[in-house]
């Protein structure tokens, strides 16, 4: 989804210091024959999780994604048809609305509410196609997943490899709903989903007055309306 890039990166430098083959050698040692180049290493199998758990329902999704990005016949209407169809009933965009409008939620009526989460939405969705189009045969796994003690919520921690470059994470946060699991935030690049929205909430709650640009709070009708 948002696939800005998170320092998933170990030390992978840390046998640099160890003597190389075909490098100078003690007089009784010896020094191997140098080798052809070896083929980078493949990313380790990812670990099996429990069937119907979050992280297998995000691992079942992606799968699903992933073949859906190498059909022939994708265009833009086509991708934004199966997200809205297949991908956003794994989102809790009411939740992302609640939580980014925070206090004045309960000043918000329902049709504010519901613009809101339309709203956020179809910004989610908007920027899913704009990075999947440029898709470059990245592939991804699903690396980890924390539950909570009380065992309702969970994060999912995905790493997305491409062909060069380093690896880019992106962390699901789910809760259990009473129809599975749902995802209310993304993580990337240390940035949360429901903060950048909340900022964008504020900015459109307030604008500046006078000379002294002291902030003004626009009227509750005028929230989430699109104004």
């Amino acid at each position: 989804m948002k696939r800005t890039v998170f320092t998933l990166l170990a030390a992978v430098s840390m046998g640099v210091a160890q003597a190389q083959p075909g490098t100078a050698m003690p007089a009784y040692g010896y020094a191997p024959p140098m080798p052809r180049q070896m083929a980078p290493m493949p990313p380790p199998a990812a670990p099996a999780f429990t069937k119907g758990s979050p992280a297998a329902v995000l691992e079942e999704g992606m799968g699903r994604l992933l073949k859906r990005l190498h059909s022939k016949n994708l265009d833009t209407d086509s991708l934004r048809k199966y997200l809205d169809n297949e991908v956003a009933p794994y989102f809790d965009f009411a939740y992302m609305a609640k939580s980014a409008a925070g206090n004045m939620y309960r000043h918000m009526s329902e049709g504010q509410r519901g613009r809101m989460a339309q709203r956020i939405k179809e910004e989610f969705l908007s920027t899913m196609v704009q990075r999947l189009v440029s898709y470059n045969n990245q592939t991804v796994n699903v690396v980890s997943q924390r539950m909570h003690p009380n065992a309702r919520t969970g994060v999912v921690t995905t790493a997305i490899r491409g062909p060069q470059g380093y690896p880019t994470r992106l962390d699901f946060r789910f809760y259990k709903a009473k129809d599975g699991w749902k995802v209310f935030d993304v993580m990337a690049n240390g940035q949360s989903a429901v903060v950048h929205y909340r900022r964008q909430f504020r900015q459109t709650m307030y604008m500046p007055r006078g000379r002294d640009q002291r902030p003004m709070i626009r009227p509750h009708r005028q929230l989430s309306s699109g104004s």
